[in-house]
């Protein structure tokens, strides 16, 4: 660190005295000359003037908060932090950049270097805790005053609503739809206050500590608590790993929140890159000229990683280079272990619960890497007799960046076995993402105890990724194909206690609209559903055709506060194993036959409930006609198909890797030429389009007879 130079004042002290006895010539009349006194005239000795005061002091160095939003490994001891810098006092950016003021210190005896740049980060997760007590007026006005706010937000930041009590309760989870806010706010406008309500630190601290955990460590965006306070002053808003702004509960307020919030992340965050000790190390980061610091610990150096170059001038992850391959590394006992399991996925050995089991695995993330343990096993149903099977690994050790915005231990590799040529379902989750598919992916070339597997689809494991794309999640459930005149769930979340309990959860809520009608209906699934989302997805399924969407479809239920001290479970929803264009079970003999040909496949005993209701089915075809407007039109789906087409194209160049598309080779028996391979992707990207093309023709002329009709 540079020493801070005072500045070093030279001050002259003039004097001016008069001197009585100097001589002076006769007769002139010299300026410098003193005439001698008069017999009669007082002789004066002028008083020297004070000396000038001195200088004021310099002003006090500025008090920095600075705020660490993520910190993730790079190789050879490098880090890369990602850390908010701004006035405590104003609460704003500091002027201009301070990317060159930027100091990590280690603790003594360990070296390491730091350089940082600017950037703006992205709209992230947003927390609005309500004030504790309001009268219904206060209610209904803050309530407008919200809507308002999260109107003018980004659409992609995410934001929830919290009941500030006896207890801190959920009215609205962490999702970028505005219609179950809207809801939320409702409920609150008719709920009450709460007489005894938590002390404001707690509250605070309870929300601060939820949103630094919604999304997990991936995503480097922005997260915000905004504290409604009728006494802002009083609020402790001095948190470490997210802003924290409290206002006035009006729109004042929150105005003076949005603009603080969009001042920092455009103005105030710095990418810090580290090269240091690879082992774990306690620094602080400090910005010159400025008091107060940030305690940070960097992390351990991965495994695989150590021993590597560190260069700060190389760590950007904005241009960060993700691993080409994965390969599955077996000793003699995990060879024979996975030989085992693949025997059992065999017609005539089939054993599902053997072919699921865990087994031991070595992992190489990256070629050149070394090898690192791990657990995995088969996933899926129907593609456990692919060829190229499913695998789940858990790595062992930290969450791993094995692509953007993405940390986690547990993924998922998918064959695409099912899908022909591969370009159908990496492109419907892209469509759906993240509204009703929440985990990230890419491609990937999958190496097997030595043999080329091809290209895989390297996934976050969905219910991972579902339990904490939201705050305070209950329940996951997979919906199954239904028994009974009921709909069968396998209960992903929890894993431990009694299962049952999920299940009997969702009965209870069922058994409130079971015999309900037009409003009361409505109302009562938006009470305990996202309603909106759920027809999203049934809109989303008939407009691309799929056939097989019964049981891939997720129910996650979390927290959702009545506005009168009480909770109960609500559920929001995720889809799975996306498959489009294609024949409904046994010609739609199990799904409610649509006298108006726009639901397909609904077989859920659910939409046999809801969709013959007029006024559900009228909701069902707006969400329809919004899709097909928007995230379903014709551009945006031509362009992800294109998306699809390129990625996969660009992994298509390798003769092994062709080969070892056995899928493709099936399809096309020529594809074990890459060129060949490569025209199959972009014929079955065109097959998909001209499908899309028709299926919305036909929609549209039956929407159209729909709303003729009297």
């Amino acid at each position: 660190m540079s020493k801070r130079v005072r500045p070093f004042v030279l001050f002259l002290l003039a004097s001016c005295a008069s001197d009585p006895i100097a001589a002076t010539t006769p007769g002139t009349n010299s300026p410098t000359e003193t005439p001698a006194p008069s017999p009669t005239t007082t002789t004066t000795t002028d008083t020297p003037p004070p000396p000038p005061p001195p200088p004021p002091p310099p002003p006090e160095d500025p008090v920095a908060r600075m705020l660490l939003l993520r910190m993730i490994r790079w190789p050879g001891g490098g880090r890369e932090a990602t850390v908010g810098i701004f006035d405590q006092a104003t609460g704003k950016p500091f002027a201009g950049d301070l990317s060159t003021r930027i100091l990590m210190t280690p603790p003594d005896g360990i070296k390491g270097t730091a350089k940082a740049h600017k950037v703006s980060i992205e709209p992230g997760y947003t927390a609005v805790l309500l004030p504790p007590s309001q009268t219904a007026t206060e209610r209904a006005s803050l309530a407008q005053d919200i809507l308002t706010f999260v109107a003018a937000r980004p659409p992609k930041e995410r934001v929830a609503l919290y009941r500030h009590g006896s207890a801190i309760q959920i009215f609205s989870n962490f999702q970028e739809d505005r219609s179950e806010l809207r809801e939320a706010l409702d409920r609150y406008k008719a709920g009450t206050s709460d007489a005894a309500p938590l002390a404001s630190a707690i509250a605070v601290a309870t929300v601060a500590q939820e949103l630094e955990e919604v999304g997990g460590p991936g995503p480097d965006v922005m997260r915000t608590l905004v504290v409604l306070a009728k006494d802002p002053k009083t609020v402790d808003t001095a948190a470490t790993d997210v802003f924290v702004t409290a206002v006035t509960p009006d729109a004042t307020g929150l105005g003076a929140a949005a603009a603080a919030i969009d001042d920092l992340r455009k103005n105030a965050f710095y990418k810090v890159g580290v090269c240091s000790v690879e082992a774990k190390v306690a620094v602080s980061f400090k910005v010159e000229k400025t008091k107060g610091s940030l305690p940070a610990a960097l992390p351990a150096t991965l495994p695989e990683e150590a021993g590597a170059t560190c260069s700060v001038d190389a760590i950007d992850s904005t241009k960060r280079v993700f691993t080409p391959r994965i390969e599955l590394v077996f000793d003699d006992d995990q060879r024979a272990a996975h030989a085992v399991r693949i025997q059992a996925t065999q017609g005539g050995t089939f054993n599902e619960a053997l072919a699921k089991s865990d087994f031991q695995t070595g992992v190489r993330l990256a070629p050149g890497q070394p090898v690192l343990p791990a657990t995995a096993h088969l996933h899926g149903l129907s593609s456990l007799r692919c060829a190229r099977k499913h695998y789940v690994l858990q790595l062992d050790g930290p969450a791993r960046h094995l692509m953007p915005d993405s940390a986690t231990d547990e993924f998922i590799l998918i064959s695409l076995c099912d899908d022909a040529a591969y370009v159908y379902s990496p492109t419907a989750y892209e469509l759906m993402y993240p509204d009703l598919f929440m985990s990230r992916r890419r491609f990937v070339e999958l190496v097997i105890d030595g043999s080329m597997r091809g290209v895989y689809m390297l996934m976050e494991k969905p219910r991972e990724e579902m339990v904490r794309a939201s705050a305070r999640v209950s329940t996951v459930l997979r919906r199954a194909y239904p028994s009974g005149g009921a709909d069968q769930f396998e209960v992903n979340f929890p894993n431990t206690g009694d299962l049952t309990l999920p299940v009997k959860r969702y009965n209870t809520f069922k058994a409130t609209f079971m015999g309900l009608s037009g409003a009361p209906l409505i109302a009562a699934l938006r009470n305990q559903m996202d309603l909106d989302q759920y027809l999203r997805f049934m809109a989303s399924q008939s407009i691309l055709q799929s056939g097989d969407y019964i049981d891939e479809m997720y129910y996650v239920g979390a927290e959702q506060a009545d506005g009168k001290g009480g909770t109960h479970e609500r559920y929001r929803f995720n889809m799975w194993d996306a498959e489009g264009y294609t024949p409904c079970h046994g010609g739609g003999t199990a799904a409610w036959p649509d006298p108006d040909g726009l639901a397909y496949c609904a077989e859920a005993e659910l939409d046999k409930k809801i969709l013959p209701d007029p006024e559900v089915y009228k909701l069902f075809v707006a969400q329809m006609e919004a899709a097909l407007a928007g995230n379903l039109r014709r551009e945006r789906v031509a362009a992800e198909l294109d998306a699809t087409r390129v990625k996969l194209q660009a992994r298509l160049v390798d003769p092994p890797v062709c080969a070892a598309m056995t899928e493709l080779l099936a399809f096309n028996a020529g594809a074990a030429d890459c060129a060949v391979a490569r025209t199959v992707i972009a014929n079955r990207a065109t097959a998909l389009l001209a499908a899309h093309d028709a299926r919305r023709a036909l929609l549209a002329d039956r929407i159209a007879a729909y709303k003729a009709k009297p």
